[in-house]
């Protein structure tokens, strides 16, 4: 199966301009058989309530165009977007074919001002096997691995909208390479690690504040972590094309976690900045939904 990644331009903004602007790099993909975008990939990654007006509604229109692409250039697709269901904003990733949606995974542990947040499922059944998808934070997450470690996976899928201190390039790429690499010794499958590259826009709280002062951006770092098949050449920038046989395999090892998370960090930051910040976020999002709802009244 001839997998390619796609690094997208974060600052590229709007539905119609982001359609286009995906569609041209699909277009010179060399006879791909599955894309991958990152998180939020046909709205941007915009971690505030500005997000919302990019938002579809039950999946429609994303199921659509996603259906529509992938019967275009013959391929599955594997697209990030914002849902609106039943009053709440959802963060979501979907696969798709030309012909239906295979399903749709819910980000759990979303940026609790934007999105709502829950325990939702982590795979999406497809023609290739079952497809483990993490969006995100979600990926570092237990609730995660419990989700898919009794199961057969062909491929395990982390599209991200993550940002990082530019100036700390080794570090991030080797937590990167950390947490790839276990889920692939862990399962024996390929993990593909999709990230936008751009400016961060606005993240309210003291999270958002820390890494406005910091100067984070995203700076893409898209890779595909296997331990078979070959890379496809192909000269697009920010684009990572790798051609291997995909099956479906259960777990051959365990992942040891650190209570809930797979990175260790700062006990500290967590419960005294991390924690408060969610609680905060969840009070910012009740409130402007009910704002939301007052004008749409």
């Amino acid at each position: 199966m001839r997998i390619f990644a796609l690094e997208l331009n974060n600052d590229i903004k709007g539905i119609g301009e982001r359609k286009k602007y995906i569609e041209s790099l699909i277009s010179i993909l060399p006879s791909p058989d599955l894309v991958l975008l990152p998180e939020l990939s046909i709205c941007s990654y915009i971690p505030n309530q500005r997000v919302w007006k990019y938002a579809d509604c039950y999946s429609i229109d994303t199921s659509a165009w996603a259906m529509k692409i992938a019967a275009k250039f013959n391929t599955f697709v594997g697209v990030g977007y914002l849902d609106y269901e039943k009053g709440d904003y959802f963060n979501r990733y979907m696969i798709a074919d030309g012909k239906q949606v295979y399903g749709i995974v819910t980000k759990s542990e979303g940026e609790a001002a934007v999105f709502k947040r829950g325990w939702f499922d982590s795979i999406i059944k497809t023609p290739f096997g079952n497809v483990a998808v993490a969006i995100c934070y979600d990926a570092r997450r237990k609730h995660f691995y419990e989700n898919i470690k009794d199961e057969e996976i062909s491929l395990i899928v982390f599209p991200h909208g993550s940002p990082a201190n530019p100036k700390k390039g080794p570090e991030e790429t080797a937590i990167n390479d950390y947490i790839c690499n276990l889920y692939v010794d862990a399962f024996g499958v390929p993990v593909i690690y999709i990230n936008s590259f751009g400016k961060l826009e606005h993240m309210p709280g003291i999270m958002g504040l820390m890494m406005k002062l910091a100067g984070f951006r995203m700076n893409g770092k898209t890779e595909i972590y296997a331990l078979g098949g070959e890379g496809i050449l192909h000269g697009i920038k920010g684009v990572k094309g790798h051609a291997i046989n995909l099956s479906e395999k259960k777990r051959k090892k365990d992942i040891e976690f650190f209570g809930r998370d797979l990175i260790k960090g700062n006990f500290l930051f967590r419960h005294f900045i991390l924690a408060p910040d969610i609680l905060m976020g969840i009070r910012r999002y009740n409130k402007g939904l009910k704002k939301c709802t007052s004008y749409k009244a």
